[in-house]
């Protein structure tokens, strides 16, 4: 996948490309406001930054997520709204701290769509590991690649054991966001406020951007060519 970073000025329209395999400069910038975007595999992708930040409450409590064989295991559910046109996600990052992990496999986030108001097991949507710091009073964000395109709606990352019924950890509660509920190996369910979660990446372009794009692209080859 090639991902070409953009410059776009907005007071005239001219470009400035950056590849991160090779740097070549496609236009001149004449300077004016600006803003910054990518594109990837031909997309042009405009407001790289976070799409979701629920901010961290690090002062030692949280919820757990564990295995088995720390006490009941528990698995933390935190949903998050996509608005439209929707989101290209390029990470997922969640803060908290480890307890305990003898494996050292980690804690398992998994992103999941929603079902009728609930989180959908049968059908997640990606995954990846997070190993969290020690320090309960401090902020330990983890941030892991997810590289997926959702549209608008509910979504929700699914916490828990990768595997070690050993594994001990908690997740920060968040000053905002939807609230979430965690779940015991017995199947009951315990309601939450909102946990530690942040999620960075672009919101899917509206039509009139890549026109803006097309506008700024005709005015440097015609500034070229004069040249």
């Amino acid at each position: 996948m090639k991902t070409v970073i953009v410059t776009v000025s907005m007071t005239l329209g001219v470009c400035l490309a950056t590849s991160r395999a090779q740097a070549d400069t496609l236009f001149d910038s004449t300077g004016g406001s600006m803003f910054t975007g990518a594109i990837v595999d031909g997309t042009i992708l405009f407001g790289n930054g976070f799409l979701l930040d629920n901010g961290s409450i690090s002062d030692g409590t949280g919820r757990t997520v564990s295995g088995s064989n720390i006490g009941p295991g528990w698995t933390v559910f935190q949903p998050f709204e996509v608005t439209g046109p929707g989101w290209i996600v390029t990470t997922i990052g969640v803060d908290g701290w480890g307890v305990l992990d003898p494996l050292g496999l980690g804690m398992l986030g998994t992103l999941l769509p929603d079902s009728d108001g609930d989180p959908d097991e049968a059908n997640p949507i990606a995954s990846n590991t997070f190993f969290l710091a020690t320090d309960p009073y401090n902020s330990n964000w983890q941030d892991e690649a997810f590289g997926v395109t959702l549209t608008p709606g509910i979504y929700w990352m699914k916490w828990e054991d990768n595997g070690d019924p050993g594994h001990h950890s908690a997740i920060f509660n968040a000053p905002q966001g939807l609230d979430s509920f965690s779940r015991r190996d017995d199947g009951s369910i315990v309601p939450s406020g909102p946990t530690a979660l942040r999620i960075v990446g672009t919101e899917v372009p509206a039509p009139g951007a890549f026109g803006l794009f097309a506008i700024g692209l005709g005015m440097a080859r015609r500034r070229r060519r004069t040249v």
